[in-house]
């Protein structure tokens, strides 16, 4: 069994391999903020499977269908869907605010807190999810910083760590709002989450459709554009 994850949606380029030849996980994490951020993973995300496939083909692909920059969600699926069609494997979607949240219970396995990855999503919002163990208690969404306290007041009377690759930004927009029992814990790799995600999909043949697309949790700039153009 070889499994490959990818997941382009930030600015941080993961890339997982999981082999039962070595019943452990390898992963490589490229963050290429300096290089110019997600839309440059067209760069490197090639090269980096290379690299870490070593000449081997994987018995199925999984890519992160968002959220994040829509730039990079649209990298990571056509070349997830390149790599999956070349090699005749499934190709299986995966949810990257899942797999940060399961990075954090790693880190902390022991906490009565919920935990909300986050994802800065521009214009003074967050993409994120609200998670207390397995269950989820706010889906995948995109909101303001004092959208997000409210709307964990309402589903969750107890302490939240904001976790995922950028909880620290919405702790800083919150600034002396943040409310008291919030805190901070910052995910960089979250790909062994990921690589569950795909083991767990390839076993039960769960794999995309050859038209399937990414997942928004709101217009894009040029769509927003487009819609107030025709009123």
């Amino acid at each position: 069994m070889t499994l490959l994850a990818i997941d382009t949606c930030t600015e941080r380029l993961i890339v997982g391999l999981r082999s039962s030849e070595t019943a452990t996980d390898r992963w490589t994490n490229l963050d290429t903020r300096e290089a110019g951020g997600a839309g440059n993973h067209s760069l490197d995300l090639i090269e980096a499977v290379r690299v870490l496939l070593e000449g081997r083909r994987p018995d199925a692909v999984g890519v992160a269908l968002g959220p994040g920059s829509f730039t990079g969600v649209r990298i990571g699926l056509a070349s997830a869907k390149g790599l999956a069609e070349g090699w005749g494997v499934p190709l299986v979607g995966l949810d990257n605010l899942a797999a940060m949240a399961h990075a954090w219970r790693t880190l902390v396995p022991v906490s009565e807190a919920a935990v909300l990855p986050v994802i800065d999503a521009r214009k003074k919002k967050f993409y994120g999810a609200l998670y207390s163990g397995a269950n989820e208690l706010v889906p995948p969404s995109d909101r303001g910083p004092e959208a997000w306290v409210a709307e964990a007041a309402r589903v969750w009377n107890g302490p939240v760590a904001l976790s995922g690759y950028q909880g620290g930004l919405l702790a800083q927009a919150l600034g002396e709002a943040l409310p008291a029992g919030w805190s901070v814990l910052t995910v960089h790799d979250w790909a062994p989450g990921l690589l569950d995600q795909l083991e767990a999909g390839w076993r039960e043949g769960r794999s995309l459709p050859s038209d399937a697309g990414p997942r928004y949790l709101r217009l894009s700039e040029a769509e927003e554009m487009l819609r107030s153009r025709n009123g």
